[in-house]
């Protein structure tokens, strides 16, 4: 009989605090003075999606290229206004349940200042942003989750419901593609054999392979380093394939790699490979005379970017395969 009275009093709060968080949704601070500008219920369906989708684990909530990403698809969506992911980060705390963190360095910056426009900005100052700790756990919760976004859905966007959700069903598929892929790299890996079930939809599958490999290597060229995400989501890598998919039919992770827009097309058309001790192979119709060669004679023996944990790695079995049939001997 106790533990019932205990359940009966945990089941009492959680409705209560969804009851206040729900009130909280539909009466965000919203900027009358530019036409009920959607920028915080954008941003907050934005976070919600990637709670969802296991992007956020914890509540910390990062100016991250996912974020970005996430806040523009629902973005372009909705509207045709300009996005500025920077003025909803910064000014939903003025909303209660929105907490900002400063950079070491920028506590009494972030203190004094009452408007920030720039995403360079936000991030100079700004860490990440948390939750109220029982707003983040009922989020955390399916049911709960949907109730809140439904309220801002029926608040801010009535008009637009089905393609909000229809949108909000593609990024579920996409999340599950992209968990699917994750598990199966405990299985052995096959050249030519996919470890997921292959999407019929082209898009749903591209994305989740994309937002895989990019999480793995946090939207860096393997190569060359080079780390460039604009604020709407666009990012200066890819994600490719070592054995192409048009022949393995393979979105296997350690089938993937990413690559800057030059060492993809490198890659690809065999002037470099990787070696077994993942160092960049050059191949040798690369003359080191000529000027405009060496920006990739110089890669030569050079160790690539690893994902953080050796089963993800490159397979050694692709990476053969692309030796063997692709890399200009």
């Amino acid at each position: 009989m106790g533990g019932f009275k205990i359940e009966n009093h945990k089941n009492n709060m959680s409705t209560k605090s969804l009851q206040k968080y729900v009130h909280k949704m539909e009466h965000l601070r919203i900027d009358k003075a530019h036409g009920d500008a959607p920028h915080k219920p954008i941003l907050l369906l934005a976070v919600i999606a990637m709670i969802e989708g296991g992007q956020m684990h914890e509540n910390k909530i990062y100016p991250s290229p996912d974020l970005a990403e996430s806040f523009m698809k629902y973005w372009s969506r909705i509207t045709d206004r300009r996005p500025n992911i920077a003025l909803p980060f910064f000014h939903l705390r003025s909303d209660g349940f929105w907490h900002l963190h400063a950079n070491a360095g920028y506590e009494k910056a972030l203190e004094v200042t009452d408007r920030i426009k720039a995403i360079s900005r936000l991030r100079e100052i700004i860490a990440y942003a948390t939750l109220d700790g029982d707003l983040f756990v009922l989020l955390t919760d399916a049911h709960h989750r949907e109730i809140i976004r439904q309220s801002l859905i029926r608040v801010y966007f009535p008009d637009l419901k089905n393609e909000i959700e229809s949108l909000i069903a593609e990024e579920q598929q996409i999340g599950e593609y992209k968990r699917l892929l994750i598990h199966e790299v405990k299985a052995p890996f096959s050249p030519q054999k996919p470890t997921a079930p292959i999407q019929e939809d082209t898009s749903i599958r591209r994305a989740g392979f994309r937002q895989a490999i990019m999480g793995l290597y946090n939207y860096t060229c393997a190569v060359c380093r080079l780390h460039i995400v604009t604020m709407d989501g666009e990012s200066a890598t890819d994600a490719a394939h070592i054995i192409p998919f048009h022949i393995s039919q393979n979105d296997d992770l350690r089938n993937g790699i990413s690559f800057c827009k030059l060492h993809h097309w490198a890659f690809d058309k065999g002037l470099i490979s990787l070696s077994e001790t993942y160092k960049v192979i050059v191949s040798l119709l690369m003359s080191d005379r000529r000027p405009t060669e060496w920006m990739l004679t110089e890669l030569r023996d050079k160790s690539i970017l690893l994902p953080e944990h050796n089963q993800l790695y490159p397979a050694q079995d692709a990476l053969e395969w692309h030796r063997k049939k692709v890399l200009r001997k």
